[in-house]
């Protein structure tokens, strides 16, 4: 406990540093969930071996360690108090429990008795209490050899059948069975246990699965060496009813049953990521916990927007309800098209919101991606999308798309909070929803072909794990870029299936000088510099801090507004055109030209297909010309050949990143010599494309 009374201590210097009126505190105590990685990262010794991880439950097993933290939370922020004094208020009658700390921010309880234990903390004269119950496990019977025995599936086969078939045949309630049957080879064995079984606890008799095993006389040695089909011969054996606490099962995440469990609502539910991460989150094998812990949705977002003074919780979830998206419990309500209590009257604030988190985007019974009702399939202009294969970046894009409709939305006022909102990229890869001044454009195809979409490119899996950078790109991370040192480390995984060669983003040189500097830079840094142009053009003019009074009062205010509207459309879609690069090319030359009249006529999106045109002028004489289209990166060749067959003259070769290219043949020969009047042929080839074209030399 050491270094958690040491972190108790400087928070406390903290809040008397800063003051604030004592009388006006309520106090608030946080049951904390606790890893095995966080226990050993905050100094908390193990004081119950494999036991000591907790789940931030009210309900726990027997002889578990209970962690809690108590919190000043009169200004509706969590923030530590300036004073504690902890009491065990009551405990059951055969206990010798205490705590560990009366007056640190953090204390801690053996729960050495079943029953219930009251604990109290009194911050600035303001008090609260919390009960913590202590229970046995009883298991679930999911191959029916319990004889009987009470379990979670003696009700749940009914009361809840559609959540029991889906626990049943899951990863989860297999885990144990998976490795007797040697699915997870022959390391595995005890010093897994402790997360692939129910209760597991050798320093607790509390009717977990080391209990179980001990009163039937499992022991592991007598089954070894895993095999295919071992699991099965157990289910044949007296020992058959260790199988209701093999695996992960109803009570690692709803805690043992609570002797006054009878119905919704009696046994405890949580959306703390940490009850996840009791076996997630062993850094140099189950990294995901520290893979989410370093992306955007592990910081809780919170606005006074969320909660509502209104009379009835939230029941329709369009695209301008806050916590359908900002909200993990909110969006899981969305999927089930169930009601959000979001009243401050209720108690909801920041103290009971919740982050996006594991449970957001999984159901945790069989580990599944949750699904949104098929009427939400819109965006903000309601284009319907539902027929469009995101595969499993589906759930992603429930929340990341725009909730604006750009031709009516830039009517509007402009405030400080005018734009599209935040992270579109639903609407950017469906080329949906930018301002285009009544233009239409193009959209690039190949990185729609992608599988699974955002999950494909943000969370696929990258090789570094031995750099700096290991859990801050890919997998649950979902970010695709990270800086340490001046190093820039990029998840290129799915890139250099097609941009071949490449080490990092700025290796994808855009076709074409897009922003018109003088230079052909890579494609972001392109978008950039057209996104730069767009600021210079806005109000004050010339200066890249935008200013909304300015453009309010302009008196050509409507375009201004539509201009604004598409800067932040590309901006807030922070991909720098990666989600539909002709796209984002197109929508910002055509907000450009109706911002500040420049011609970006010969600066071309890329291609989705390769392209050869036909020669202009044709006939010719002396010269002409024509455009090559790379929908890909590669080798390339362009030949000029006579009616004989033989090569004249070579117009392009070599290797070339994607875009267009304008070829021009000046009517000489290889040798330099003026080539004769009459028919030749012109080839475009690369490793994937072939075209030939007929042209006339006149003389």
């Amino acid at each position: 406990m050491k270094k958690s009374i040491l972190f108790a201590v400087i928070m406390m210097c903290i809040l008397v540093a800063t003051g604030g009126d004592l009388f006006a505190q309520r106090t608030a105590i946080r049951i904390e969930a606790l890893t095995p990685h966080s226990l050993e990262t905050m100094g908390f010794e193990s004081a119950n071996g494999a036991g000591n991880t907790t789940s931030g439950l009210p309900v726990v097993g027997k002889g578990t360690w209970v962690y809690l933290s108590g919190w000043d939370v009169s200004s509706d922020e969590f923030l530590p108090g300036a004073d504690y004094l902890w009491e065990l208020t009551a405990r059951p009658a055969n206990s010798a429990a205490i705590l560990d700390s009366t007056t640190m921010q953090w204390t801690s309880l053996h729960t050495d008795s079943a029953g219930t234990y009251t604990v109290k903390l009194t911050i600035g004269g303001k008090d609260t209490s919390i009960n913590i119950i202590a229970a046995n496990y009883i298991g679930a019977d999911r191959n029916n050899v319990g004889g009987g025995a009470f379990n979670c599936l003696t009700c749940h086969n009914g009361a809840t059948p559609e959540i029991v078939s889906k626990w049943s045949g899951s990863g989860h309630a297999m885990m144990w069975e998976n490795g007797l049957n040697n699915v997870w080879g022959d390391h595995w064995g005890p010093s897994c246990w402790g997360c692939h079984t129910v209760g597991y606890n050798e320093f607790a008799n509390n009717g977990g699965f080391d209990d179980v095993a001990q009163a039937l006389g499992f022991v592991d040695t007598e089954w070894t060496p895993w095999r295919a089909g071992l699991y099965d011969s157990l289910l044949t054996t007296p020992q058959a009813k260790l199988s209701m606490v093999a695996g992960i099962g109803c009570e690692n995440c709803h805690g043992p049953k609570n002797p006054a469990h009878a119905g919704a609502g009696t046994q405890p539910k949580s959306m703390d990521f940490l009850l996840c991460a009791q076996c997630h989150d062993e850094p140099w094998r189950h990294n995901k916990v520290s893979e989410f812990e370093n992306s955007v949705h592990a910081e809780a977002v919170w606005s006074g927007s969320f909660d509502s003074d209104g009379a009835n919780p939230v029941t329709e979830y369009g695209l301008s309800t806050c916590i359908r998206c900002h909200d993990g419990a909110g969006f899981v309500a969305f999927t089930k098209g169930e009601p959000f209590d979001n009243r401050i009257s209720s108690g909801y604030g920041e103290l009971t919101h919740t982050k996006i988190n594991c449970q957001t985007c999984h159901d945790p019974h069989d580990a599944s991606l949750r699904v949104a009702p098929a009427a939400s399939d819109t965006l903000g202009n309601g284009y319907d999308y539902s027929a469009f294969n995101f595969g499993k970046g589906k759930i992603c894009v429930n929340c990341h798309k725009y909730r604006r409709d750009a031709e009516t939305y830039v009517l509007g006022r402009l405030s400080s909070h005018f734009g599209p909102h935040h992270r579109g990229a639903a609407d950017v890869i469906l080329g949906q929803n930018g301002y285009t001044f009544g233009q239409t454009l193009t959209n690039s195809i190949g990185h729609r072909l992608v599988d699974d979409l955002c999950v494909g490119c943000h969370m696929s899996a990258t090789a570094d794990t031995g750099t700096v950078a290991r859990d801050k790109i890919g997998g649950h991370s979902w970010t695709q870029k990270y800086v340490e040192g001046g190093v820039e480390y990029d998840n290129i995984t799915k890139c250099v299936e097609c941009h071949t060669g490449i080490t990092k983003f700025s290796d994808i040189v855009a076709g074409f000088d897009y922003d018109m500097d003088g230079t052909t830079e890579p494609f972001q840094m392109e978008v950039e510099g057209l996104l730069e142009m767009v600021e210079l053009g806005l109000p004050p003019f010339g200066s890249t801090d935008i200013d909304f009074a300015l453009i309010e009062a302009d008196p050509d205010s409507a375009r201004m507004k539509a201009v604004y509207y598409n800067y932040a459309y590309v901006k807030e879609d922070n991909s720098k055109g990666a989600h539909n690069p002709k796209y984002i090319i197109g929508l910002l030359q055509v907000t450009l030209s109706n911002l500040t009249g420049v011609d970006f006529s010969g600066h071309e999106p890329v291609p989705s297909e390769y392209i050869l045109t036909q020669n202009y002028p044709n006939p010719f004489n002396p010269t002409t010309t024509m455009k090559v289209g790379m929908a890909k990166g590669g080798e390339v060749t362009v030949e000029v050949f006579n009616v004989l067959g033989a090569r004249v003259a070579t117009l392009m070769e070599g290797t070339y990143p994607p875009g267009v290219y304008q070829v021009t043949w000046d009517g000489k020969d290889v040798s330099g010599k003026d080539a004769a009047g009459g028919i030749y042929i012109y080839r475009m080839k690369t490793a994937e494309f072939s075209s030939v074209k007929k042209m006339i030399l006149l003389k």
